[in-house]
């Protein structure tokens, strides 16, 4: 299912979720201010879950463009913009992965995935470097 046919789209598999924003803009202000709006005009009806949960965004840039999204700023403007919607605070999410890459647009995807029981302890000593 998708929904949007505008700059952000929204799709589903299962439980997971994709949101695509096309055309993305270098200030995460903007960005946050614009998802939001895509998600409270075509993803009202998504009541947020509970749990825990996996987001993966990646950030294609034009290697021509002024500017580059710094990929904590993309996070921070993304997760708060989908707050609400798939979960009821950022807190719940416990495994972020933002990438960064040159491509042919400037185009951001974010994948929702919920983790059921979350994210498994690690021993935070000298083993870390073995993960």
């Amino acid at each position: 299912m998708a929904s949007g046919r505008s700059k952000v789209r929204l799709s589903y598999r299962g439980q997971e979720a994709l949101v695509v924003i096309d055309a993305a803009t270098t200030q995460t202000r903007a960005l946050k201010k614009y998802v939001s709006a895509f998600m409270r005009r075509e993803a009202a009806r998504i009541r947020p879950w509970f749990g825990t949960f996996e987001v993966r965004i990646w950030t294609s840039v034009m290697a021509h463009k002024k500017g580059a999204h710094d990929v904590d700023n993309v996070a921070k403007a993304v997760l708060d913009a989908l707050s609400g919607y798939f979960w009821r605070d950022d807190r719940q999410v416990v495994r972020l992965i933002s990438e960064r890459f040159e491509g042919d647009a400037n185009r951001i995807a974010v994948r929702v995935r919920p983790l059921g029981d979350g994210v498994a302890p690690v021993d935070m000593g000298e083993g870390l470097f073995d993960l």
